[in-house]
């Protein structure tokens, strides 16, 4: 069987080699009509050698936040220099990662590049996560068809993959919940179950959760106004973390001068301060009480249409997706506190760290990849935790047991600092296993009430500096995970001792070399 088309060009932009080899995979597949196919990468290609009779068959991944791989790069912008392009037929089948925003980025704009220059969609752009296989085998009966004369089927043809977001996250469940330890502030690890989602992650990579409402919150802000209208007008909005375009309606609303005082820039850590124990509740009740006289100074509607949308709430992933691709770990800290008479609880720490076994969870992934380990094995890693700042090491750790079980190994470090040895070692047995196996080679613990000075994980990493330097000049990444506040600068100021002490370094060098691991990305920092 012949065909209308003269020849068929296989066309492809691949940065880790999957695009590349489904293009060769398409050239080399028996087709039911004779044609002649021919292989070029995307640069390679002059959209101006493209004839009117000829069908242009694109595979393409997108690489990183929605860029295109190294040899497509040029192609878009040779399309819109184009003078003499002729109207020829094409369809486009994009490769990317749901964990990603930009979920096939380059492929949506290469669809819209060449339609817009005026080549002939033959086929609907495809859109496959990193489970394309069926996809694929779907665009190749669907382009043996056009091949055949059929002219209809490829513009029928729906193979899509929406990528999980606030607006349309996956509905998971918990399959466990496990205190890991016996502290005053408790800490659990939270499993949950995402089989058949099509998610896919790494170790190191975020989990997006989208909690329910606080009905307790909700009912105690109703009884506030005196108007159960309050629990609706309320729903999903963002009750905790408050925004300063709400303050400052609070503000101008109830006249409070207190308020207005600490929101100006010369006063924003005054500000943070007074928030971080308050929700929506308190600064109300704080701003009526300097305004007695008109004690509901703001209504139920004003009040709702200042409110933001509840954001979800982001946690370092504690499980490695290679091993357990369908299953997310977190290890989350239940916010739970006394504070002005009433009881204050996290939006999702709580509710998470309460939940029962099979109950739903709305939740997606996203790609954190400054956050990974090194693709290089051999690569010396340096691990800084405080708290449940250990989460994403977890998952570093079980992806280096899979390479150890493979024969390889690379040095790796890990410091950990928590309240109490007795009570708030988290994961000591598994950390320990891994150091009997090698995943591990040491783990450095600092825990900062067990003895009458407090000691923090900076401590430690001075009174180690010879072997971090050591590591460091041997080409080691360092990752840092925990609190902001307080690991930003603390580790930021231990670096810099050690780089003088160890280094000799005068002052201005070592602030040179710090500089120079953010600028080369041997600094990872996942901070909250």
């Amino acid at each position: 069987m012949t065909t209308n088309f003269k020849r068929v060009i296989v066309s492809y932009g691949s940065q880790s080699g999957n695009a590349q080899r489904l293009a060769r995979a398409l050239i080399e597949t028996h087709f039911s009509t004779t044609i002649t196919l021919e292989l070029v990468a995307l640069n390679d290609l002059a959209p101006e050698t493209i004839g009117s009779n000829d069908l242009l068959l694109v595979i393409s991944s997108t690489f990183g936040d929605g860029e295109p791989p190294a040899n497509a790069e040029d192609f878009i912008q040779k399309l819109q220099h184009c003078q003499t392009l002729s109207n020829f037929e094409y369809a486009v089948f994009g490769l990317g990662d749901v964990a990603y925003p930009r979920f096939c980025q380059f492929g949506k704009a290469l669809d819209a590049a060449l339609a817009q220059a005026g080549a002939i969609r033959v086929i609907n752009r495809v859109d496959a996560d990193t489970n394309y296989q069926q996809f694929f085998k779907q665009w190749l009966t669907t382009i043996d068809a056009l091949l055949a004369g059929d002219t209809e089927i490829g513009l029928s043809l729906t193979l899509q993959v929406t990528p999980y977001s606030e607006h349309q996250p996956h509905l998971a469940s918990i399959s466990s919940v496990d205190k890991l330890n016996t502290g005053e502030s408790t800490v659990y690890q939270i499993d949950i179950d995402i089989s058949g989602s099509g998610m896919h992650y790494r170790a190191g990579d975020l989990l997006y959760v989208l909690s329910d409402d606080d009905q307790m919150l909700l009912r105690q802000l109703a009884n506030w106004f005196a108007d159960d209208r309050a629990i609706s007008a309320f729903a999903n909005k963002e009750l905790r973390l408050l925004n300063k375009a709400l303050l400052r309606t609070i503000a101008r609303k109830s006249g409070c001068t207190a308020l207005k005082n600490n929101l100006k820039q010369s006063n924003k850590d005054q500000l943070a301060e007074y928030l971080y124990p308050r929700d929506l509740l308190d600064v109300l009740k704080d701003q009526s009480s300097e305004q007695v006289a008109n004690e509901r100074f703001i209504s139920i509607d004003d009040l709702a249409d200042a409110l933001s949308t509840r954001s979800p709430r982001v946690y370092s992933i504690a499980s490695c997706g290679l091993m357990h691709p369908d299953q997310v770990s977190l290890c989350i800290r239940e916010v739970a506190y006394e504070f002005a008479n009433r009881k204050h609880f996290g939006s999702a720490s709580h509710w998470l760290s309460n939940a029962a076994v099979g109950q739903k969870v709305k939740v997606f992934t996203r790609s954190n990849p400054e956050f990974h380990l090194a693709d290089q094995q051999q690569t010396p890693i340096i691990m800084l935790a405080a708290g449940t700042g250990v989460a994403p090491y977890i998952g570093f750790l079980q992806q280096l047991s899979q390479q150890v079980q493979r024969g390889s190994s690379r040095n790796s470090l890990l410091f950990f600092g928590e309240r109490y040895r007795q009570h708030d070692y988290l994961y000591q047995s598994q950390l320990q296993t891994w150091q009997e196996q090698q995943v591990l080679q040491k783990v450095i613990t600092v825990f900062s009430r067990d003895q009458p000075q407090k000691r923090y994980v900076q401590h430690a990493l001075l009174e180690n500096g010879a072997q971090v330097w050591q590591l460091l000049q041997a080409g080691a990444l360092l990752y840092v995970c925990g609190s902001r506040k307080n690991l930003e600068k603390s580790i930021d100021q231990a670096l810099l001792q050690i780089a003088q002490t160890h280094g000799q370094r005068s002052p201005e060098q070592a602030q040179d070399y710090l500089a120079s691991l953010y600028n080369k990305a041997v600094i990872r920092r996942d901070l909250y």
